[in-house]
């Protein structure tokens, strides 16, 4: 049975530095990315197992816009890897990446952050006219019952969706525990792939971004002021509910996935010797867009 991790690259939640992992340990033909015609398309399941049959050499398949449930078929294993985040942390990340983006991008996010502070952006976002992009954007990701981005308004039962499709899944990770993700994640994969190289970098860092989250969390609520902070927090609740139900499953699968307490301190003093060493080799070069 020919194996296939699907990457469900969730828009800033550490996709990228995700996928630079996958690329150097399956090079060439044996990765693909799939993606739809536009910025807020849609992937759907049966296009992931037909994007999977057509290419036999493919063993890893990355894709933004990929929706659950995992693709079935009795000749390929598909192995999901997904992360949260916070999804108002998230939220700052999404503006500084887009107001770097192309002038000429046709996602309407980018016009909004390009021209306006983190504020202004705010304003926009809790606007009616706004699209999902920081509007529980990963509950409406994980329910997959919405296929227009644009458009898209989770509602309490996507939310329901949204956690079953969560609680079905092998793997997940957690951008926050970003470290203790890649040790279960090589946990996750290792009987069916072996082990994975974790010789990366973090990519796609937002310049002068700050340690912690709680002071990332202070410094966006300074920034648009009480009123407007709750209301993106209230845009968000159904995100919020998600990210404390997913860290609670997150603590458990490791708990399961690292019952040999020793062999998850091995991995983590090596994972973390790497990301440091090239962390700190980023470091003296220009920040990544």
């Amino acid at each position: 049975m020919r194996t296939v991790i699907v990457h469900y690259h969730l828009f800033k939640n550490a996709g990228t530095t995700v996928d630079g992992i996958l690329d150097r340990n399956f090079p060439g033909d044996a990765r693909g990315h799939l993606e739809g015609p536009y910025p807020w398309s849609t992937v759907l399941s049966n296009e992931i197992l037909e994007f999977a049959l057509s290419k036999p050499d493919l063993r890893v398949i990355s894709s933004h816009q990929a929706r659950l449930p995992l693709p079935q078929h009795p000749s390929i294993a598909f192995l999901p890897i997904l992360f949260l985040r916070h999804p108002i942390d998230r939220f700052a990340s999404v503006y500084e990446f887009e107001r770097r983006q192309a002038a000429d991008s046709l996602s309407p996010s980018v016009a909004v952050a390009r021209n306006g502070s983190l504020a202004a952006f705010a304003d926009w976002t809790v606007a009616r006219e706004a699209t999902a992009v920081c509007r529980n954007f990963q509950v409406a990701h994980l329910a997959g019952a919405q296929y227009d981005m644009r458009y898209a308004r989770a509602t309490h039962t996507d939310y329901l969706q949204a956690l079953v499709h969560l609680r079905s899944l092998p793997f997940f990770g957690m951008v926050e525990s970003f470290e203790e993700s890649l040790e279960s994640l090589q946990k996750f994969v290792q009987p069916h792939i072996g082990e994975l190289k974790f010789d990366f970098s973090i990519e796609n860092v937002t310049p002068g971004r700050k340690a912690t989250l709680e002071s990332r969390l202070e410094h966006i609520e300074s920034e648009l002021g009480v009123s407007l902070y709750r209301e993106l927090l209230e845009l968000n609740a159904l995100d919020l509910l998600l990210y404390r139900e997913a860290k609670q499953i997150f603590a458990a699968n490791r708990a399961r996935l690292c019952s040999v307490q020793d062999d998850c301190v091995t991995v983590r003093k090596t994972l973390w010797q790497r990301l440091t060493r090239n962390f700190r080799t980023d470091a003296k070069s220009p920040a990544r867009a």
